[in-house]
């Protein structure tokens, strides 16, 4: 009498199988998360390199950098803290001659940010923080959702950034920069970034130090 043939995998079989897609799965998992993360920061430094040629080419047009704080110091470089929403719209419409959502500049915003109303730079929907609700006062962030942005000028306009005070002291600036808060500086005229190092960046929103990376640009 021939063998009745066997139907299906036995319990141990499939108990084997499950093991090894969960192995190959704990493998692969974190390959496509450091891919996704390194995609995410070419992105972020794309965009930051973007902002600080529009700074750089605002500059060569008009022969000052674009004035988005309370005055314009001449005699020191500037930081500037992006979370700041007076800060971030002026920025905005600064380097892209118009409101963020695109309403043409106030005769005052023309005189005070960008006379000529030029393009220096488009802002689209990625460098702006919840875009479902976006408006004038939307902030800038960077691919992490960090709205933590440093934005330095060489105010003084000695080609050097320097004597740089951050709120949490120099150990919350990313290392490969640090220089800019010694009397010696960093050979630059437009410094934007973010980082993944605390105090000054501290969390929010759910966000913590593990959800950002460092994003520098420099020219």
């Amino acid at each position: 009498m021939p063998s009745r043939r066997r139907a299906g995998f036995t319990l141990i079989e499939l108990l084997t199988v499950i093991s090894i897609i969960g192995i190959l799965a704990a493998m692969i998992f974190p390959a496509i998360s450091g891919v996704r993360k390194q995609a995410r920061h070419a992105d972020a430094q794309t965009a930051f390199s973007q902002w600080a040629t529009g700074v750089t080419r605002y500059k060569q047009v008009y022969g000052y950098f674009p004035n988005i704080g309370a005055s314009y110091d001449t005699t020191q470089d500037t930081l500037y803290y992006m979370e700041d929403p007076s800060t971030n719209l002026k920025f905005v419409k600064a380097l892209s001659g118009r409101s963020p959502t695109g309403l043409a500049l106030s005769t005052t915003d023309r005189k005070a940010l960008n006379k000529n109303a030029e393009e220096f730079c488009a802002f689209g929907k990625n460098d702006f923080e919840d875009f479902a609700n976006f408006n004038d006062n939307s902030l800038l962030v960077d691919r992490f959702n960090n709205r933590h942005i440093r934005i330095i000028f060489d105010t003084d306009s000695t080609g050097t950034i320097k004597n740089i005070n951050v709120g949490a002291g120099s150990d919350s600036i990313p290392p490969d920069i640090q220089a800019i808060s010694t009397s010696t500086g960093l050979p630059a005229r437009v410094i934007i970034y973010t980082t993944d190092l605390g105090g000054d960046f501290e969390s929010f929103d759910g966000l913590g130090a593990s959800d950002f990376d460092k994003v520098i640009a420099i020219q």
